[in-house]
């Protein structure tokens, strides 16, 4: 019983002056970049030394935009990205679009860190106009006739962020990971966290506060 009132008292501790020095509401844009390479990937440059040449490699992004609307220390982010991919030989279109929820808690009023998940939407168009939903395992969604059928079978990905306050400018720095976790089979929790972080993704989001 102790413990279990100090764990409390700490998060408390914690979040309560979060929350009392965090603005109201904030509504923030901007673009953002994600590395298309995964941590693991990473690794394995890191180990040959070919690290570098990639990252400053503009082929190796993935551009897009970043929406966040935080209320006291609640957050929900939207982030939209486009790229060109290849399935078996054939050439898409793929328009991802990843919307989570979680908590933001502002840092001394310099830097800002954010953690939430969501389902993650990948639509593969391809030259004839014909668009897909890609499920959790990287199979094709059957049928998508309302949105409630992609909601369900798509994968639900962790974000987190941590963003420096540059006035009205924020300059972050964010990590995503996809699970097989997805709506639809909701009873199936273990596969939130069987998600290798190997498989993650950085990126870095420029972000302009207009409330």
């Amino acid at each position: 019983m102790k413990r279990k009132f100090l764990v409390t008292l700490l998060v408390v501790c914690v979040l309560l002056p979060a929350a009392l020095s965090a603005a109201i509401v904030d509504l923030s844009l901007g673009a953002t970049a994600q590395y298309n390479k995964n941590l693991g990937e990473i690794k394995t440059d890191m180990d040959n030394e070919d690290f570098w040449p990639g990252l400053g490699d503009f082929k190796n992004y993935t551009i897009g935009a970043d929406v966040r609307i935080k209320l006291l220390i609640a957050e929900v982010d939207v982030v939209g990205t486009f790229a060109n991919t290849t399935v078996s030989g054939v050439d898409y279109t793929e328009i991802s679009a990843l919307t989570t929820a979680g908590i933001s808690l502002d840092l001394l009023g310099f830097a800002r860190l954010g953690f939430g998940l969501g389902p993650r939407f990948r639509v593969l168009i391809d030259d004839a106009g014909k668009a897909k939903v890609i499920a959790s395992d990287n199979s094709t969604v059957g049928t998508w006739q309302n949105f409630g059928d992609a909601f369900i079978k798509s994968p639900v990905a962790y974000r987190a962020t941590v963003d420096f306050n540059l006035g009205s400018l924020m300059l972050g720095l964010n990590y995503t990971l996809d699970t097989l976790y997805t709506f639809e089979n909701a009873q199936e929790v273990n596969k939130l966290f069987d998600a290798d972080m190997d498989n993650g993704k950085f990126g870095v989001s420029l972000l302009f506060s207009l409330l």
